[in-house]
This record gives structure tokens, C-alpha cells and sequence, in this order.
């Protein structure tokens, strides 16, 4: 006796890569498996807590080999909302409402059990496949659709950070992390937890199961410690040597039992000559990330116009006027772009860059505001320290509006 199985996705999937739902019936010679009915539910919040009526209702009633396969990555994607607004909190902070969603696959199938008369049956009912959702992306390393496990949602590297800037750090608070606290280590030996009140160092309570709670923000960059009023003053930039110019301190991510989940590191920075330009993108774990240009940026426009050929003569009697030409413009505007250097990085910003290229959301802050942008892509070399000494990256933005709002 054989019934049908169902593969689908687990937490932490990433939504811009494949996301199969799969029905199988082929244990036996005569197994049949004739249709399937996949709904999805995708949601914020609570697990438990889905909405009454699914997003999508899909159905087939065929199959290959006895195999259904539903692929959804791009319906699961459709549903994402994000914004940088967790760049300057203080302490732990959810995630923002749409950036990890629940999706819950719910059906039935039709099948016949080794050449038996075909039978119906609920293949998944409420919330029991349910998984949580960015919208990340996987390499070419990892094409088979793999859960993100890892417990800071960036990749590996160094950061270099402007002393006085604002910066979070994307955490995955997964049961399996079980995340305890995170301690703030600076180079000359000042060490602490990094404090959310007055007595605590807990992240959010992952056991609610709230998306907003299992993807969270840790506001540790330098604007962010020294505003903390919940730190030790011995761990805030202000106090160390220099105002912390030119120092590094180590954000320390530990489990209940004191073992470290994770590292990474600061390299705190100032910017003599230069105004450096912060960049905030979606990265390839489907959360936000942060990285500063410190070094020459330049803002150039491209012109756009229409234009028609004007009668500049109206009778015999009327002298035409120099002032007015025949060739008249309409419709002018311009979309500024930004050229930014980083100024020099170690090797492991290659990913980070990587990164900024792939992403569908960028922006920069400018005028005390984030402010969309789009990175001018093509080839891009990444720079290796064995043939470039002092590696560095120039990179190309255009704004995403028009310097002039029009409606059309």
C-alpha cells in the first residue's frame, strides 16, 4: 500500500530562487497520482494566525511520471514590502511588516493506490507546511533550493563604517540560532552586552512565531551604540581612544550557552576631504544591508527634451521677433546619476558588491532621506588583493526619479 508524499519548502527559503511544491505517487508499479490543488496563504505575523482566503489557487490534473509540480517563487515574491526604516533603531527591531512572510501550502489530490479505484484526500491542512520567506536569492553554488540557516543574514566581511553613522545588522532568530544576546567587544577591551533595556539583553521572543519576530534588526553601528541609553558608557564610541576613530569592535552573536553564533567585525572611520554617501539594498538573504562610500562621488545629469518647429512668422505686417526661436522644447528633464568609490576595501566586499548589482531595491541617503536608486550594471571586475594591491570599487547610480516630478 503506497499514499502520495508532498515536498515542500522549509524556513528559511529564499523567494527569488525556485520554490517547489511537489506531490509524488510512484512507490509501486500501478501508482497513480491524476491531480493536485495547491492554495497558498502568505502572510505576516503570527504562524498560527493565517488569512481566510488564500492569495493563490492553483490546480493541475496531470502528471509527469506521477510527479505535480508547482513552482512559486514568483507568486510568493509578488507579496514583499520593503523599506530601510531600521537603519537608525536603537536595540533589537522586527523586521519590517512584509519583509519575511509566512506561506502556507494547503490542498487535496486525487490519486489510486497501486491500480486501486481513485481516492481524494487533503494533502495539507492549516499552517503544518508553513514556512517562512524573504525575498533573497541563492548562487550558482547552491542551485538545488536550499533553507538559509546562518544567523546574520549578510555576507562575510569586514564593515566599514562612518563614525557618527546609523547601521543595523540583519539577524535570522531562528529557534535552531536560539540567539541569547549579542556582546560588544571593542579593540582597546571594553566588552559588554549589548543591553535593549535595563535589565535585558534578549532579542524578541522567537517563540510566538511571529515573522517579524524570527527576522530581526540589531542597531549596531556607532550612531547606533553611542544613542543606546541602555549601554554601558564604557562601550559607546565617545569613549573610546579617538571617539573610536580609527578602533574596531566586534559584534558577538552567542547562544544560551555562551557559544558564539557569529562574528563581525566594525572598522569605526572618519573622512577628512571626501563626503562619504551611505547605501542601503536589499542583499541576497532578501533583508536590508548598509555599506559607506567614503571616498569622491560625482552627480552628473542627462538632459531629455521634445521639441517641435514653431511658425515664427504670423502676417507681412508683424516683424518676427529674435526672441522667440523657431525650434521649441517641452517635456524637459533630467535623471541625475551618482558615481561613487568606496575607497579601499579588503577582498570579501567582492560578494557585498556582488550584492549591490543584483538587488532590485537601492538607495542612498541624501537630504536626510532614502532615496531610490538604480546601479548602472555590466561588467563588473572583482578585484583580487594578489593583482590589486589597494583594491576599491567605482560604482554608478541613477536616481530613481526625474529631477523634475511629472506625472505622466
Amino acid at each position: 500500500m503506497s499514499t502520495p508524499t508532498a515536498s515542500t519548502p522549509s524556513s528559511l527559503s529564499m523567494g527569488r530562487s525556485p520554490l517547489f511544491v511537489t506531490g509524488k505517487n510512484n512507490a509501486l508499479a500501478a501508482d497513480q497520482l491524476d491531480s493536485m490543488t495547491l492554495q497558498l496563504k502568505i502572510y505576516n505575523g503570527l504562524k498560527a494566525s493565517p488569512p481566510a482566503t488564500a492569495n493563490y489557487s492553483l490546480s493541475k490534473n496531470y502528471s509527469i511520471n506521477e510527479v505535480i509540480n508547482f513552482e512559486v517563487s514568483d507568486l510568493v515574491r509578488s507579496e514583499f514590502y520593503h523599506d530601510f526604516s531600521v537603519w537608525n533603531d536603537i536595540g533589537y527591531t522586527q523586521s519590517p511588516q512584509g519583509e519575511a512572510l509566512w506561506v502556507s501550502p494547503i490542498g487535496d489530490w486525487v490519486y489510486s493506490n497501486n491500480g486501486a479505484a481513485p481516492e481524494s484526500a487533503v494533502w495539507s491542512t492549516g499552517t503544518s507546511l508553513a514556512f517562512l520567506a524573504t525575498d533573497g536569492w541563492a548562487t550558482r553554488d547552491n542551485i538545488a533550493p536550499v533553507a538559509v540557516s546562518q544567523p546574520v543574514l549578510a555576507t562575510s566581511r569586514n564593515r566599514q563604517v562612518l563614525v557618527g553613522n546609523y547601521e543595523s545588522l540583519a539577524i535570522n532568530n531562528s529557534s535552531t540560532n536560539a540567539l541569547a544576546k549579542i556582546i560588544i567587544s571593542w579593540q582597546s577591551g571594553d566588552s559588554d552586552d549589548f543591553y535593549v533595556s535595563a535589565v535585558s539583553a534578549a532579542p524578541p521572543d522567537r517563540t510566538t512565531n511571529n515573522s517579524q519576530n524570527l527576522v530581526i534588526y540589531a542597531g549596531v553601528g556607532p550612531a547606533n551604540l553611542e544613542n543606546n541609553p541602555y549601554l554601558p558608557t564604557e562601550i559607546k564610541p565617545s569613549e573610546q581612544p579617538n571617539g573610536g576613530i580609527g578602533q574596531y569592535y566586534d559584534v558577538i552573536l552567542k547562544n544560551a550557552g555562551n557559544t558564539t553564533l557569529a562574528t563581525v567585525r566594525y572598522y569605526v572611520q572618519c573622512e577628512a576631504k571626501y563626503t562619504p554617501v551611505q547605501l542601503a539594498f536589499i542583499n541576497r538573504f532578501g533583508v536590508a544591508d548598509f555599506i559607506t562610500f567614503f571616498k569622491r562621488s560625482d552627480e552628473s545629469g542627462t538632459f531629455t527634451q521634445d521639441s517641435y518647429q514653431k511658425s515664427i512668422y504670423n502676417d507681412g505686417f508683424t516683424t518676427p521677433s529674435l526672441e522667440v526661436g523657431k525650434y521649441q522644447s517641452y517635456n524637459v528633464n533630467s535623471r541625475n546619476t551618482l558615481t561613487l568609490n568606496t575607497g579601499f576595501v579588503d577582498q570579501d566586499y567582492d560578494e557585498t558588491i556582488e550584492d549591490i548589482l543584483m538587488s532590485e531595491y537601492v538607495a542612498v541617503y541624501t537630504n536626510s532621506n532614502w532615496v531610490s536608486v538604480v546601479p548602472q550594471r555590466g561588467t563588473m571586475e572583482y578585484q583580487k588583493s594578489v593583482n590589486t594591491k589597494l583594491i576599491n570599487y567605482t560604482m554608478s547610480f541613477d536616481f530613481g526619479f526625474d529631477e523634475r516630478s511629472l506625472v505622466r
